[in-house]
């Protein structure tokens, strides 16, 4: 178990050394120097997230209903710059998720 911690612990040094995740830590940081936004960020979130896995009927409609209502928020250089750059370690988390669930013969 002590190679396994290692390896791990070497992974999470990886993980913050990289610039994907540096550049996060620089988003969040622009982030907060704006009072609120957060917040506003996170409810944009929770809401994309809740819309997406609702399983509606009209979930087309639903999608372009929200992309109106958050496109003057998603102009802003700020929130585009975090979400990208959350997105990008999002997308790093889900490889290294899928690789290590792909090689265990686990049924999870």
């Amino acid at each position: 178990m002590d190679t396994i911690n290692d390896k791990v612990e070497e992974l999470v040094s990886a993980i913050q050394e990289s610039t994907e995740y540096q550049n996060f830590q620089e988003a969040e940081r622009e982030v907060q120097k704006v009072p609120g936004l957060a917040e506003k960020i996170r409810e944009f979130c929770w809401k994309n997230y809740e819309l997406q896995n609702s399983g509606a009927e009209d979930l087309y409609e639903q999608l372009e209903a929200f992309e109106d209502q958050y496109k003057v928020f998603r102009r802003n250089p700020v929130v585009e710059q975090y979400l990208e750059h959350e997105l990008r370690m999002c997308r790093i988390l889900q490889q290294i998720n899928a690789r290590l669930t792909g090689i265990l013969d686990l049924v999870i």
